[in-house]
């Protein structure tokens, strides 16, 4: 129910920033959710083993009624008789000496929360970045659409001047059937477009888990231009994300936890020093009061506080459990602590080169991607003179509609192909600028 509010104003919100996105996205993700319960989990565990550290306290109480053969109480004698009888007491225990065990569980468990902590914020990384993948292929496809709309209206403008072109007999019939044809392909080509704007729309929003049957729209951003954007260097961005991504912190603290978890195997094979107290008393109605001046003959009533009082027993022990024998366990135990604590080195190791591995693809993809900008660029600027030479010489009744509208599609390919260029490259300039550390902005 607290959900409830948040997805209505979720869905009263209309225009929305990349950093809008990113925020509801991880403020609704049920897999976020999950794992930071678990993160949770872990500190619980971290708390308690904190307070295993600290002595026990047990109270028990017990009432028995009985009738045979029983010991009585008061004489230690064997009678046959009916008896209401209990005990209680209190015990404490204190461990002096375990082998370290719960200094290093305490360790262990510390370790393993920050492991908790560096997944839950991989986890909302890699959300992150989908976010940002659906926002940016959302903004291209957009655009994209926006050129298959301005192809359509300036198609639909060149009928209307092939129509009168024809009425006055400078233009054939064939031509303008031509033209009306492309129209067509331009229509079903920008339908085509809307369809794929509208299913990254979709996507976007089921990253996000919102409810996007309406209402949803994303703002565009100012995309720098890719010419004033620096590559940065690969040595440096994979230096600089060893130090910030969590997935190379979270295995470097899966191993602090491996190897507590040596530790604490190694301890139990240490004797343990203990120290317990103990508090007891008990009460029976058989018992005589001790005050009773003839014994032989009790008229004396026994009170079960007094009783209680009088039959208090206190006792302090100091102790040693040695480990002599325990079926091979505890080095069993040991093996397979070290068997984890060398899979942990080799998974941190696997995880700088998984790390590295990514960084140099996207950092491949991004140089590709701006060499094709680069040409996109050129060929929009050759596209766009052919394109004027195509107008002037139709205009002059040198070529023909077809050879005119052949231009102008060569036009709007090559926009089309600098706005995806110039998208991928932003985007992988991006992430290259997250793996260091940054956040997820357009300035």
């Amino acid at each position: 129910m607290a959900l409830l509010p948040l997805l209505l104003n979720a869905q009263a919100q209309d225009d929305w920033t990349l950093d809008d996105c990113i925020s509801f996205a991880l403020e609704n993700n049920i897999s976020l959710k999950r794992q930071e319960l678990a993160t949770t989990l872990d500190e619980k565990d971290l708390a308690q083993s904190k307070l295993n550290m600290l002595p026990d306290l047990n109270g028990q109480v017990e009432h028995n009624l009985g009738t045979g053969r029983v010991l009585d109480r008061g004489t230690y004698e064997w009678l046959n008789t009916d008896v209401s009888q209990g005990d209680l007491g209190v015990v404490s225990n204190v461990t002096l000496f375990d082998g370290l065990t719960g200094f290093h569980s305490i360790r262990m468990s510390k370790a393993q929360t920050r492991v908790s902590r560096a997944n839950l914020e991989l986890m909302e990384n890699n959300l992150s970045l989908q976010v940002m993948t659906g926002y940016l292929d959302l903004l291209q496809k957009r655009e994209l659409f926006e050129i298959a709309s301005e192809k359509v209206e300036v198609t639909r403008l060149q009928v209307e001047r092939m129509e009168k072109l024809v009425s006055v007999g400078n233009a054939s019939a064939g031509e303008l059937l031509e033209v009306k044809a492309q129209l067509s392909t331009e229509k079903y080509n920008m339908t085509l477009a809307k369809s794929n704007m509208e299913v990254s729309r979709l996507i976007l929003a089921q990253l996000m888990n919102l409810d996007a049957r309406e209402g949803f729209s994303i703002i565009r951003p100012e995309i720098p231009d890719p010419s004033l954007l620096q590559l940065p260097d690969l040595q440096t961005v994979y230096d600089n994300a060893l130090g910030v991504m969590p997935q190379i912190r979270g295995a470097s603290h899966q191993i602090e936890a491996r190897e507590n978890s040596l530790a604490v195997a190694r301890g139990q094979l240490s004797p343990e020093v203990y120290v317990r107290a103990l508090y007891y008393s008990n009460y029976s109605d058989k018992l005589i009061n001790p005050r009773e001046p003839d014994p032989t003959q009790p008229q004396m009533v026994y009170p079960v506080h007094q009783q209680v009082l009088d039959n208090q027993y206190r006792q302090v022990s100091v102790g040693v459990n040695i480990p002599v024998f325990n079926k091979w366990q505890n080095r069993t135990n040991i093996s397979k602590a070290r068997i984890n604590l060398e899979d942990a080195r080799y998974e941190l190791e696997e995880s700088r080169q998984q790390l590295y591995k990514e960084i140099q693809q996207y950092h491949s993809d991004a140089r590709a991607a701006l060499d094709k900008y680069y040409a996109a660029v050129e060929s929009r600027a050759n596209s766009e003179e052919a394109f004027r030479y195509a107008e002037e010489r139709f205009r002059v009744g040198m070529a023909t509609a077809l050879e005119l509208e052949e231009a102008r599609n060569r036009l709007f390919q090559a926009r089309a192909e600098q706005v995806s260029a110039r998208y991928v490259f932003v985007f992988y300039v991006k992430i290259l600028d997250f793996y260091q550390g940054n956040d997820l902005v357009f300035l």
